[in-house]
């Protein structure tokens, strides 16, 4: 381990690991430092989108991912024997999405970031920063505690990529702002020997949406999402899990001959927010600096595409400026679209929503490419009446509920 470093990343999966080959890219030294053993497994959506892959294959990881064969899958949504399919709009050549592993994905980042001469330390917690991140007295080091000994090392720049509960922002003082409560909740589970197919499946049973992604090496996701307010009185989260699949027939005919090969995981904290993103020699990226609501299916997408962007803007010393407006411009109008994705659907509004998008291709394609990021989500929303009757008139009439908004809970300080 080196005594100083241009850059040092705490937290080594997707927002930390891909920031990290961008800067070596530009030619300065790094080194990430993740509390964990990697790559590991970690709570996340799994699906990426036409825009997303091709990050992946600038960074040179989506060959690698390939071959695990994740089959491309289109969208369907199913609503009372009824159903859609829609590509997404191409980008690169592609119309399709992929489900992969955390498992998958990080290992690769991973490699690719040691392969480009990032030091990598697992099993490594961030205890102090150098310095309180004020204009008086930058972040200048981390202090790392490894094998049971602590560790001072130098740095130009701290990065917390290290998730939601971030122990950077935690120890710059950059509290959750404009946070967007939600009224749902999300589990899942792994599956083998499922009847596969080239779409990921929505099956709208208000108030619960299953949903079924095919992904890598053979495995697939199947999703359980519905109020928050039934999480107090489920007592086994596995027997209720099984339960709200079986009684879909649809999806658990696909699962007849299968077997669940994880445990059911999940969360019912799915809070939205933001926090401030940078300071004197730190940074936030990642879940750090901004989450969404899971439905939005944007946490590796928003990662990849923020390691893109802030390499450089670190690399010319412009970050504390341009990071944050790039961040609101980029992510405000899907923020909002979040309020809605968080929402409880009605058979009612599903009846209507489905009557436009089973007989409307393009605006059926359009709402699809709400998750790939090639339209504003107001502009699809406008094809579609009964959606954008229950989202509301425009991002702004939304977020306007939010501003300043500070919730009173207590930060989680875990280090990735």
């Amino acid at each position: 381990m080196r005594e100083k470093y241009d850059v040092v990343v705490v937290g080594g999966r997707v927002a930390g690991a891909s920031l990290a080959v961008h800067l070596r890219r530009l030619g300065m030294s790094v080194a990430i430092f993740d509390r964990g053993e990697l790559p590991g497994d970690t709570i996340s959506t799994h699906v990426i989108y036409p825009n997303t892959i091709a990050r992946l294959e600038r960074l040179g990881a989506l060959e690698r991912i390939m071959a695990h064969r994740p089959p491309p899958l289109y969208t369907a949504w199913h609503h009372q024997n009824r159903m859609f399919v829609a590509p997404h709009t191409s980008d690169e050549g592609r119309d399709w999405a992929l489900c992969i592993r955390r498992s998958t994905l990080d290992r690769h980042l991973q490699d690719i970031a040691r392969e480009s001469g990032v030091d990598v330390f697992e099993k490594a917690q961030v205890k102090a920063l150098f310095g309180a991140g004020t204009e008086n007295d930058p972040v200048h080091g981390v202090t790392i505690e490894s094998d049971g000994k602590a560790v001072a090392v130098e740095a130009g720049l701290v990065v917390g990529a290290d998730g939601v509960g971030s122990t950077v922002a935690g120890m710059v003082g950059a509290k959750r702002e404009r946070s967007m409560p939600t009224k749902t909740m999300l589990y899942y589970a792994y599956w083998v020997d499922v009847d596969t197919r080239n779409t990921q499946d929505f099956f709208f049973e208000p108030p619960w949406i299953c949903a079924h992604f095919p992904a890598d090496d053979g495995h697939h996701v199947v999703t359980m999402n519905g109020p928050v307010d039934a999480r107090r009185g489920i007592q086994d989260m596995e027997t209720f899990y099984l339960d709200r699949i079986h009684s879909i027939p649809q999806l658990w005919g696909r699962l007849t001959r299968a077997r669940k090969v994880s445990e059911v995981r999940g969360t019912p904290r799915l809070e939205g927010f933001y926090r401030k993103q940078a300071g004197p020699g730190w940074v936030l990226t990642g879940d750090a600096a901004h989450f969404k609501h899971p439905a939005s299916a944007q946490g590796i997408g928003d990662a990849l595409h923020a390691a893109e962007v802030l390499a450089p803007m670190i690399a010319d010393n412009t970050f504390r400026e341009r990071y944050p407006l790039w961040r609101e411009e980029v992510s405000r109008d899907l923020y909002a679209f979040c309020e809605f994705l968080a929402d409880i659907p009605t058979d009612e509004s599903m009846r209507q929503t489905m009557d436009v998008l089973i007989h409307d291709p393009v605006a059926a394609r359009a709402v699809v490419d709400i998750w790939s990021r090639s339209i504003a989500p107001w502009d699809a929303m406008r094809m579609v009446p009964p959606m954008l009757s229950a989202a509301g008139p425009s991002p702004e009439a939304v977020l306007e509920k939010y501003q300043g908004r500070i919730p009173a809970v207590v930060e989680n300080s875990s280090a990735a």
